[in-house]
């Protein structure tokens, strides 16, 4: 009886706080969950507003408002949604989405400052390259197939997904030392790529790329490592990896959005 009235008080003390209003008006609102519906006013108005709904509470996304998902910054909400108005995020709503915001509650709504999308928490995965597609773009890690970029920068362009691409402007595709690093648009043993060139991993005494070297000085003579290009991932490269699931044909993919190659590439002391 005595846990009977236990609960009983228990449940009159959450009716009660859910019927107290908020006490201060506006107050901050910061809220991490999954999505579970979005809307936007008009999909033909690049800076169109409208509403996201995270953990049963709806938020108001003023007009005007940019998005950030993982690498990219500076996103229109309309673009996350198809021409009629239906949300567009890859694989919705098979796969969750989340998102992290800061909000106020003013005027008796919740209304939205700054908005984090992503897919997952990130995706996070780690592992070797066991195999490089070179045609496709796409390489292995571990088994599972991912590609490096959806824009181009880093390696062949696969423009289905750009909102979920690498950062092209502070690259998200680098050594541990920060160089950035690339997948070769054709086979290096075919044709070298001449902005991800095999030069820029050169071989030890065993025919094995080297995973750390320091560039050498400038000028830089022919044929050698060139710190002005990217250098490239090679199978049996160990990465660290986020990325968005996307369709790809009747099956899945990781396009990776951040990639972290345990390299030590350094430039030479005095340059950048």
């Amino acid at each position: 009886m005595r846990v009977l009235q236990v609960l009983g008080s228990l449940a009159s003390l959450l009716a009660a706080t859910q019927a107290v209003n908020v006490p201060y008006d506006p107050s901050p609102f910061p809220a991490t969950g999954y999505i579970t519906a979005a809307t936007v006013n008009n999909a033909s108005d690049i800076l169109s507003g409208g509403t996201i709904t995270i953990n049963g509470v709806t938020v108001v996304v003023p007009r005007n408002l940019l998005v950030n998902t993982p690498s990219l910054t500076a996103v229109a909400w309309s673009e996350l949604f198809k021409p009629d108005g239906t949300i567009d995020l890859p694989l919705w709503p098979e796969v969750n989405w989340e998102a992290a915001m800061y909000a106020n509650y003013i005027g008796g709504q919740h209304v939205a400052g700054i908005i984090y999308i992503f897919q997952e928490v990130g995706n996070a995965n780690a592992g070797f390259i066991t195999s490089i597609d070179y045609e496709k773009g796409e390489f292995r890690v571990s088994g599972s197939i991912g590609d490096a970029t959806s824009v181009g920068r880093f390696g062949k362009v696969h423009g289905d997904w750009p909102l979920w691409s690498a950062d092209t402007e502070s690259p998200s595709v680098q050594a541990s030392t920060g160089f950035p690093v690339c997948l070769p648009r054709a086979d290096p043993a075919v044709e070298d790529d001449p902005l991800c060139p095999k030069k820029n991993r050169p071989l030890d005494s065993n025919g094995q790329p080297l995973t750390g070297f320091t560039f050498d000085p400038p000028p830089v003579a022919e044929g050698r490592p060139d710190p002005n290009l990217f250098a490239p991932l090679m199978v049996g490269d160990f990465i660290i990896y986020s990325g968005t699931t996307v369709p790809d044909g009747d099956d899945t993919i990781i396009a990776a959005y951040s990639i972290e190659a345990n390299l030590g590439l350094y430039t030479a002391h005095g340059t950048t």
